[in-house]
């Protein structure tokens, strides 16, 4: 059962001119760590949106752990997403009310199956990851995300996207605010946890110099021939 499947997938904002996506084939293996390069507006965060449920696709297209996501009705790609997809976004989108740690806890809130993955007490789970990614400080973790700067925003997200080991990673630019050693540095973390937890990533970019971290680089301009 391979995490991720496209088949056939083609999708066109309501009203555009064009296909943003018409792919025939791409699969990410188990396990496996694949960067996604393209530049702006050429539709990769359509994918990931695509892959996430998050939009409406046609059936047999999108298949993620073995579940077509486009037969799914609107509630159950929400249940499916949180049990099986974690999630960093470009803009990272915590709660701001919410504590570092309470963020990362949400999955385990809203997904029976993700809270029992987690083998050690939730909070204790939360904590370790976030100590991970670089975050030791008690006031930090406790405190309202509001306070956060960008960088430990992204590895709150990062946290709260592993927490429960999804089978499926998804990251969309969340290296852009950073310069470039903190870059490195955050892929690098990103990679390990992704080990650890045995999830499979796919991380979007439009940055060559992080294509060394990754098993392999597709170009959504190739993949995406189709639209041309």
């Amino acid at each position: 059962m391979k995490p991720i499947e496209l088949k056939s997938l083609q999708y066109r904002w309501a009203g555009a001119p064009r296909l943003i996506l018409d792919i025939d084939t791409f699969e990410l293996r188990a396990n496996e760590k694949v960067m996604l390069r393209g530049p702006s507006g050429s539709g990769k965060s359509t994918l990931l949106s695509a892959i996430a449920g998050v939009i409406d696709i046609p059936k047999a297209s999108v298949f993620v752990a073995g579940t077509d996501v486009g037969g799914l009705s609107g509630r159950d790609r929400d249940r499916f997403r949180v049990d099986h997809i974690g999630l960093i976004f470009q803009v990272f989108n915590l709660l701001p009310w919410l504590s570092a740690i309470e963020n990362v806890l949400l999955p385990c809130r809203f997904s029976t199956l993700r809270r029992e993955k987690v083998a050690a007490e939730p909070k204790t789970t939360a904590i370790r990851l976030l100590n991970e990614l670089g975050l030791t400080d008690p006031k930090t973790l406790n405190g309202p995300a509001s306070a956060l700067s960008i960088g430990q925003q992204q590895r709150v997200a990062a946290a709260r996207a592993l927490i429960g080991a999804p089978e499926v990673v998804l990251a969309d630019e969340p290296t852009s605010a950073l310069d470039e050693e903190a870059k490195d540095a955050f892929v690098e973390l990103l990679l390990r946890e992704c080990n650890a937890s045995g999830s499979s990533l796919l991380f979007v970019s439009h940055d060559r110099t992080l294509e060394k971290h990754f098993d392999r680089t597709v170009e959504l301009g190739v993949l995406n021939s189709g639209t041309k």
